[in-house]
C-alpha cells in the first residue's frame, strides 16, 4: 500500500471513528434538609462527579495540580482517568502533609514546605478521600475513573460528556456529602452521531466532613500559626 493510500485510509477512519460516539448532556439535583428537616432543592449543585463506566480509555499525558493554598486544596474535587499523574502543590507559606487513607488510593506525601511537591500516580479505580494530616479543614475528594467520559459539575449542576461511545452504559454521580452512592447510579444508552440528555438526583446526607488523621487518630488542636 502507498503512503498516499494509507494517508486517505487515515483520513477516512477519524470521521467514521467520530460517527459511531454519541454525546450525554444532563443536569444533577442535589437534595438537602431544610431548616424544619424537610428535603429542599440545593441551590449551588457544584462539584458532583459525573462519569461513565463500561469501557476504559488511556490516560492523558499530562498530569494534573491539585494545589494547596491558603489551608485548602484548589481544586477540592477532581476527576482523573486511571494511569494519570496527579501533583499536590504547596503554594501556602505553611507546611503540609497531604495523605489519603482510601482503599483506592492509600498514600502519604509527607510534610511538604512551601513550593515543595509530591507526585501520585493513582492505577486503580475509585473514590479518594484527600486530607491533611496537619490541618483538619483541608479535605478534597479525587475520584479515579477508567475513561474520559467525566466531568465535575459547575453551580448550575449542568455536565456533558462528549466522544462516548456508542451503546448503553452505567453512569455514576459521586458527591463528597452523598453517603449512599448507590443511589447515584443509573444506565444510560447513547446514539451514534446523537446527543442523549438525562436527569441524576443526590441527596447530602453527611452534615459535615469530620475525618480522622494517618493515624486513624481524632486530630489535636493546633494553633493558627501551623
Amino acid at each position: 500500500m502507498g503512503r498516499g493510500a494509507l494517508i486517505l485510509l487515515l483520513s477516512l477512519a477519524a470521521p467514521l471513528a467520530a460517527a459511531q460516539q454519541g454525546t450525554l448532556r444532563g443536569e444533577v439535583r442535589v437534595t438537602v434538609q431544610g431548616p424544619d428537616g424537610r428535603p429542599v432543592p440545593k441551590a449551588d449543585r457544584s462539584g458532583v462527579v459525573v462519569y461513565l463506566t463500561g469501557y476504559t480509555e488511556p490516560p492523558p499525558a499530562s498530569e494534573v495540580n491539585m494545589a494547596q493554598r491558603n489551608k485548602a486544596f484548589q481544586p477540592s474535587v477532581m476527576a482523573v482517568v486511571a494511569g494519570q499523574k496527579v501533583r499536590f502543590s504547596n503554594n501556602d507559606v505553611v507546611v503540609h502533609n497531604v495523605f489519603s487513607r482510601s482503599r483506592a488510593g492509600k498514600f502519604d506525601a509527607g510534610k511538604n514546605r512551601p513550593g515543595e511537591d509530591y507526585t501520585e500516580t493513582f492505577k486503580k479505580t475509585g473514590i479518594i478521600d484527600v486530607y491533611c494530616d496537619i490541618h483538619e479543614q483541608m479535605v478534597a475528594t479525587l475520584v479515579v475513573v477508567p475513561n474520559r467520559a467525566v466531568a465535575v459539575t459547575g453551580p448550575d449542576g449542568r455536565f456533558v460528556l462528549t466522544g462516548v461511545p456508542a451503546g448503553t452504559h452505567p453512569l455514576f454521580a459521586v458527591h463528597r456529602r452523598d453517603e449512599r452512592s448507590d443511589v447515584s447510579r443509573t444506565e444510560v444508552t447513547v446514539k451514534p452521531g446523537q446527543e442523549t440528555t438525562v436527569t441524576l438526583e443526590l441527596t447530602e446526607s453527611k452534615p459535615d466532613d469530620k475525618h480522622l488523621d494517618k493515624h486513624g487518630r481524632q486530630y489535636t488542636p493546633r494553633s493558627d500559626a501551623y
